[in-house]
């Protein structure tokens, strides 16, 4: 299942160390917004994993299920980040997103 997990974090220092967390487990599409590949079993693992870095009065992370005939690419205007790159290299801790570069080698 995909879900779309977005968070509205109100301190500067709670959303580094939230975004960090969610980075782990999930493709950032947008600052705030990220795509998420588990069951519901995973997700809830991971909103039960940031909740105790969360402010719960001030700050939500939130999640929706993406309806089954849903790509990935959604529907954008403007210059949204490739969500389905070629490829994804891990490197010192980062992940580094490679561009399809066609017939090039």
């Amino acid at each position: 299942m995909r879900y779309v997990i977005a968070y509205d974090i109100c301190d500067p220092k709670r959303l580094r160390r939230i975004a960090r967390r969610v980075e782990r487990q999930a493709l950032r599409t947008q600052k705030s917004v990220f795509l998420f590949d588990g069951d519901r079993a995973a997700l809830d693992a991971l909103l039960d994993a940031v909740a105790p870095l969360m402010d719960l009065k001030q700050d939500v992370v939130q999640a929706w299920k993406l309806a089954q005939d849903e790509t990935v690419e959604g529907a954008a205007r403007g210059a949204p980040l490739n969500v389905r790159p070629p490829a994804v290299v891990l490197a010192g801790g980062r992940w580094l997103l490679c561009e399809d570069r066609g017939d090039q080698p």
